[in-house]
Formats: structure tokens, C-alpha cells, sequence
């Protein structure tokens, strides 16, 4: 395992056992209890990431067989016969407008969420995804980008060379690369500050954008572009066009600008 996903991975164990254990240092017992009366607070995706971080903890820490056992407990709402009730899925926004952008920006700034500022750029240029905004360097007016989700199995991510000719949007893409290189919070934190923030800022919604909104807006505003397919794909990052059917649609890409083009060859 990477030393980066461990320490992700540590970060959020310390995080529930503060808030589940109320302890430092609970022992297998605490962990697996409160692991599962958590449960339901949980999506099962969640459950089972958070059960993987929680072992992967506990193993980094010598305390092999409490790892042994958080792996071996099984899911009470997704067991078989349970009559525990799902977490409901959160329904994602696709489609962001341009002045929601600016609203957003301007308000983290203005109380200085600069990480999350300069992922917002990223996100509303370039479409990036999380885990490939510290991957960004630009030279002259091209901006390369190494892929994501490139590791097994899901091998569909691709790395790929953006040109940006408006030389306003390349600096702000270029500065917000140079500080997200450097940025030492993890991605989950930014993302979880970014939605506490639309929450304050829109509080009347029902729902609010992530980082991911922007790039199914970016989708759409290709679809939009009359770009071909295999432009298309290669701009979002994927290794098939048939990826491309997952983000955005063509109406809520009507008149929005796109500022990013491949570059040649």
C-alpha cells in the first residue's frame, strides 16, 4: 500500500474513534461495536471503505489480530435477511452554471479556503478529478494531466495534454496546479470543507455542487462542443468512448464556453 492512502486511510480511523470510541486508542472490541451500530449512518460503499481503513489501521499500529477481525465483520444492513434500512443515495447536480461558480469562489476566498479555491479552478477548466489535481504541470499553454483511476481493476483512467488559449484561464490553472502540488490536506478534507461551505452559502437548497459536478458540467459543455467522441473522451481522461456517456448531456451544455482543446498529435 502507497504511504499516501495509508496515511488517508489512518487520518479517517482517528477521526471515528474519536467520534465512535470517544478514545485515542480503543481496542478491538470497542472498534467492532461501534463499527457496527454505525452502520446505518453509513452508505454501503462508505462501510466498506471505512472497515478497510479502520484494519489497515489497526495493522499499521502491530495490532494484527484486531485488523483480523474488523475485516471478518460483515455488513448488518447489507446482510442477508436484514431488515436495517439504507442509507439513501445522495442525488448528484450534473449541471452548474457559470455564475454559481463565481458566487462559490468568491465566497472561499473570501474566507480564505484557499485549497479549496484552487480546486475549484481546476474542477471548472479542466473537469480533473480529485485524485489527479496534485498531477498537473503546464508549460507554455499546455497543461498535462496524469490520469486517474489507472490502478487495477479499474484501469479506465488516461493521461492526457490540454491547450488553454486565453491567458487569464491558463494563469489561474497554472497557479492553482503550482499550490495543489504542495497542498499537504487530503482530498477528503477539502471535499468535506467545500460542503459545509455550499451549505452556508446556498442554505435554502436541498442540494449542493462537488468538485464532480463540475466535471459532469464540463461533459456536457463538450458534448455541447460538436467535439468528436474520441476528443471528447481523451479531454475527460477516459480510455473509451463509451465512458463519455456517464457525464453531462448536451442541453446543459448549451452556450457555455470551453476553454480547453487537445493538444495536437
Amino acid at each position: 500500500m502507497q504511504s499516501l492512502t495509508l496515511k488517508k486511510y489512518q487520518t479517517r480511523a482517528r477521526n471515528f474513534y474519536r467520534k465512535h470510541c470517544e478514545s485515542e486508542a480503543p481496542d478491538s472490541a470497542q472498534i467492532c461495536a461501534a463499527l457496527l451500530k454505525s452502520a446505518s449512518e453509513y452508505r454501503p460503499n462508505s462501510f466498506g471503505t471505512l472497515k478497510s481503513a479502520l484494519a489497515h489501521d489497526q495493522k499499521a499500529r502491530g495490532n494484527h489480530q484486531a485488523a483480523k477481525a474488523i475485516k471478518q465483520l460483515v455488513n448488518p444492513v447489507t446482510a442477508q435477511g436484514s431488515t436495517l434500512p439504507k442509507k439513501p443515495k445522495l442525488k448528484q447536480i450534473r449541471s452548474i452554471s457559470e455564475e454559481d461558480y463565481r458566487e462559490l469562489q468568491e465566497h472561499l476566498l473570501a474566507r480564505e479556503f484557499m485549497d479549496e479555491a484552487w480546486s475549484l479552478v481546476l474542477a471548472y477548466y479542466l473537469g480533473v478529478r480529485p485524485c489527479e489535481m496534485r498531477s498537473i504541470t503546464v508549460k507554455d499553454n499546455h497543461v498535462h494531466i496524469i490520469g486517474g483511476k489507472k490502478s487495477a481493476p479499474q484501469d479506465r483512467g488516461a493521461d492526457r495534454t490540454l491547450v488553454i488559449d486565453d491567458p487569464a484561464v491558463l494563469q489561474a490553472v497554472e497557479g492553482a496546479a503550482k499550490c495543489m502540488r504542495i497542498c499537504p490536506r487530503t482530498n477528503t478534507a477539502i471535499r468535506d470543507r467545500l460542503r459545509k461551505e455550499c451549505r452556508a452559502l446556498w442554505p435554502r437548497r436541498k442540494q449542493h455542487p462537488t468538485l464532480k459536478s463540475f466535471r459532469h458540467q464540463l461533459g456536457s459543455t463538450l458534448k455541447a462542443s460538436g467535439e468528436s467522441d474520441e476528443a471528447i473522451a481523451y479531454m475527460m481522461g477516459h480510455q473509451s468512448i463509451e465512458s463519455i456517456s456517464v457525464y453531462g448531456n448536451r442541453r446543459s451544455g448549451a452556450g457555455q464556453k470551453l476553454y480547453i482543446k487537445p493538444a495536437e498529435g
